[in-house]
């Protein structure tokens, strides 16, 4: 079974993957990888736009397993179309966006996004409203593996927490479950929302000048997901009319955030450069998942971890 890796393994990852029975393997930077590569492939882990002519026409390949979560760049229809299976990162990098999630929480509590502009300004400076993240509520938009894991650390901070998503089934450390259709009705009873979404047909745009109409004027809104699941312009005028409290952005519309946008100048807007996803642990996480994944689909022909529904995209 030929497999093409366009990520490059170390030495030991290399040795686990040839440790299993049949496996043909090849490692290709996805900068210098062609076509060519992609002959007789069964396997790809991780993707390259190089590779997506070669991909649809190939008649061997099988399984695409992407390092990240995000697989919205990938052509998600001629795949279905081509009974590929395709599986993605998600949960490798859950626990270090969870900390970011919770550091934007308990920056605004602590006031610390006004302190760090203090020091930039070598200003001695207190401000007032000091508040604690403690018996808060946190709405959770989109309960899957980040989601949860945000859960459990705001119970661990004695926070109260509402999970969001399309069923309202039970998940550990969720107080309370509700469906998408709820959200407007329920969102003004919370101080934060976080937004975990994935950028899909259904997601996008969903968060507009409606729904921050209906947030508390004294809640933050949070957004570690994609950006185009919120109406910039919309957030824009719900901070400057000070419908909400403050709002930390992890990623925007467009993309960088353009220089000219408000929102650099808001003393209540902590902007992080999409890199919640960033870690020093999270390559070996993702590999983890292909590992096994690779293993099941040897001995079972099927994966095991993180198979992406195509009519949902995620």
């Amino acid at each position: 079974m030929k497999v093409l890796s366009l990520v490059n393994l170390t030495k030991k990852q290399t040795e686990k993957i040839e440790s299993i029975s049949g496996i043909d393997l090849k490692v290709v930077s996805p900068k210098k990888v062609t076509p060519e590569d992609l002959d007789g492939v069964e396997v790809l882990y991780d993707w390259s736009n190089t590779l997506k002519d070669a991909v649809l026409k190939s008649d061997t390949l099988n399984w695409i397993q992407v390092v990240r979560a995000g697989v919205d760049a990938l052509p998600l229809r001629e795949l279905d179309d081509k009974g590929v299976t395709l599986t993605n990162g998600s949960g490798a990098n859950a626990i270090n966006i969870a900390e970011q999630t919770l550091t934007y929480m308990l920056m605004f509590m602590r006031r610390m996004n006004l302190t760090a502009r203090h020091q930039d300004a070598r200003e001695w400076k207190q401000d007032d409203g000091y508040d604690e993240v403690y018996n808060k509520t946190v709405m959770i938009v989109g309960v899957g593996h980040i989601g949860k894991l945000i859960a459990q650390y705001a119970k661990a901070l004695g926070m109260k927490t509402i999970g969001v998503r399309r069923t309202d089934q039970e998940a550990e450390y969720i107080d309370e479950m509700i469906p998408m259709s709820e959200i407007k009705s329920r969102i003004n009873e919370v101080h934060f929302v976080v937004n975990s979404l994935p950028d899909t047909e259904e997601t996008i745009g969903m968060f507009d000048e409606t729904m921050f109409k209906a947030m508390s004027k004294k809640a933050y809104y949070i957004n570690i997901g994609r950006g185009k699941t919120t109406k910039m312009t919309d957030l824009i005028a719900a901070l400057q009319n000070e419908e909400i409290a403050g709002a930390g952005l992890d990623v925007t519309t467009p993309e960088p955030l353009p220089s000219d946008s408000p929102l650099w100048d808001m003393k209540n807007v902590i902007l992080t450069p999409h890199d919640a996803g960033n870690s020093v642990h999270y390559e070996e996480r993702a590999f983890d998942i292909f590992k096994q994944n690779l293993k099941s689909y040897v001995e079972n022909g099927e994966v095991v971890i993180n198979e992406i529904n195509y009519s949902t995209g995620y």
